[in-house]
Protein backbone atom coordinates (compact mmCIF):
# COMPACT_ATOMS: atom_id res chain seq x y z
CA UNK A 1 0.00 0.00 0.00
CA UNK A 2 3.03 2.56 -0.10
CA UNK A 3 3.28 2.60 -4.02
CA UNK A 4 1.16 5.77 -5.71
CA UNK A 5 0.31 4.41 -9.02
CA UNK A 6 -0.90 7.56 -11.66
CA UNK A 7 -1.86 7.12 -15.29
CA UNK A 8 -1.81 10.66 -16.70
CA UNK A 9 -3.57 9.71 -19.44
CA UNK A 10 -6.35 8.73 -17.39
CA UNK A 11 -6.70 11.45 -15.99
CA UNK A 12 -6.60 13.97 -18.56
CA UNK A 13 -9.85 11.52 -19.80
CA UNK A 14 -11.53 12.61 -16.49
CA UNK A 15 -10.58 16.05 -17.51
CA UNK A 16 -12.22 16.11 -20.55
CA UNK A 17 -15.41 14.46 -18.94
CA UNK A 18 -15.13 17.34 -16.93
CA UNK A 19 -14.97 20.02 -19.51
CA UNK A 20 -17.72 18.53 -21.19
CA UNK A 21 -20.02 18.76 -18.72
CA UNK A 22 -19.31 22.60 -17.82
CA UNK A 23 -20.34 23.24 -21.72
CA UNK A 24 -23.14 21.30 -21.31
CA UNK A 25 -24.49 22.71 -17.99
CA UNK A 26 -23.57 26.15 -19.15
CA UNK A 27 -25.21 25.76 -22.68
CA UNK A 28 -28.47 23.68 -21.33
CA UNK A 29 -28.54 27.04 -17.97
CA UNK A 30 -28.59 29.83 -20.99
CA UNK A 31 -31.35 27.87 -22.73
CA UNK A 32 -33.58 27.11 -20.03
CA UNK A 33 -33.26 30.84 -19.18
CA UNK A 34 -34.05 32.39 -22.56
CA UNK A 35 -36.95 29.64 -23.27
CA UNK A 36 -38.46 30.37 -19.92
CA UNK A 37 -38.65 33.94 -19.93
CA UNK A 38 -40.24 34.21 -23.45
CA UNK A 39 -42.47 31.97 -22.51
CA UNK A 40 -43.52 33.72 -19.13
CA UNK A 41 -43.92 37.53 -20.60
CA UNK A 42 -46.96 36.51 -23.09
CA UNK A 43 -48.94 34.78 -20.07
CA UNK A 44 -48.67 37.16 -17.55
CA UNK A 45 -49.24 40.19 -19.93
CA UNK A 46 -49.79 43.64 -17.91
CA UNK A 47 -51.47 42.23 -14.87
CA UNK A 48 -48.41 39.54 -13.98
CA UNK A 49 -45.65 41.54 -14.18
CA UNK A 50 -44.98 42.12 -10.23
CA UNK A 51 -44.91 38.35 -10.40
CA UNK A 52 -42.88 38.13 -14.09
CA UNK A 53 -40.27 40.51 -12.13
CA UNK A 54 -39.94 38.52 -8.78
CA UNK A 55 -40.06 34.93 -11.66
CA UNK A 56 -37.66 37.08 -13.80
CA UNK A 57 -35.19 37.44 -10.49
CA UNK A 58 -35.61 33.99 -9.39
CA UNK A 59 -34.44 32.71 -12.68
CA UNK A 60 -31.10 34.94 -12.18
CA UNK A 61 -30.48 33.32 -9.09
CA UNK A 62 -30.92 30.06 -10.87
CA UNK A 63 -29.05 30.79 -13.87
CA UNK A 64 -26.23 32.05 -11.38
CA UNK A 65 -25.69 28.85 -9.78
CA UNK A 66 -26.15 26.60 -12.70
CA UNK A 67 -22.92 29.13 -13.87
CA UNK A 68 -21.61 28.61 -10.88
CA UNK A 69 -21.56 24.69 -11.23
CA UNK A 70 -20.64 25.06 -15.02
CA UNK A 71 -17.28 26.89 -13.61
CA UNK A 72 -16.73 24.11 -10.90
CA UNK A 73 -16.69 21.31 -13.83
CA UNK A 74 -14.31 23.54 -15.73
CA UNK A 75 -11.98 24.33 -13.23
CA UNK A 76 -11.84 20.31 -11.95
CA UNK A 77 -10.91 19.59 -15.57
CA UNK A 78 -7.55 22.38 -15.50
CA UNK A 79 -6.89 21.13 -12.66
CA UNK A 80 -7.05 17.59 -13.85
CA UNK A 81 -4.92 18.18 -17.02
CA UNK A 82 -2.32 20.23 -13.83
CA UNK A 83 -2.49 17.36 -12.44
CA UNK A 84 -1.60 14.96 -15.25
CA UNK A 85 0.93 16.83 -16.44
CA UNK A 86 2.51 17.44 -12.29
CA UNK A 87 2.81 13.83 -12.07
CA UNK A 88 4.81 13.31 -15.73
CA UNK A 89 6.91 15.76 -15.12
CA UNK A 90 7.90 14.46 -11.64
CA UNK A 91 8.24 10.61 -13.05
CA UNK A 92 10.65 12.21 -15.79
CA UNK A 93 12.52 13.81 -12.98
CA UNK A 94 12.82 10.69 -10.85
CA UNK A 95 14.15 9.30 -13.88
CA UNK A 96 16.74 11.51 -14.75
CA UNK A 97 17.79 11.18 -11.52
CA UNK A 98 17.69 7.63 -11.40
CA UNK A 99 19.74 7.30 -15.17
CA UNK A 100 22.26 10.34 -13.45
CA UNK A 101 22.99 7.41 -10.66
CA UNK A 102 23.52 4.48 -13.24
CA UNK A 103 20.13 2.78 -12.13
CA UNK A 104 17.35 2.21 -14.29
CA UNK A 105 13.77 0.77 -13.49
CA UNK A 106 13.73 -2.41 -11.45
CA UNK A 107 17.67 -2.62 -10.34
CA UNK A 108 18.90 -2.16 -7.18
CA UNK A 109 22.26 -0.53 -6.33
CA UNK A 110 24.18 -3.24 -4.30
Amino acid sequence: MNDVVATPDAIRRYGDSAASMAQQVATAGAVNQGATMAAMAPAFGLIGQEYLLAYAYAQANHLASVAELATVHAMTAVTSYQAAGAYEATDEGSAGTFRALGLSAGTARP
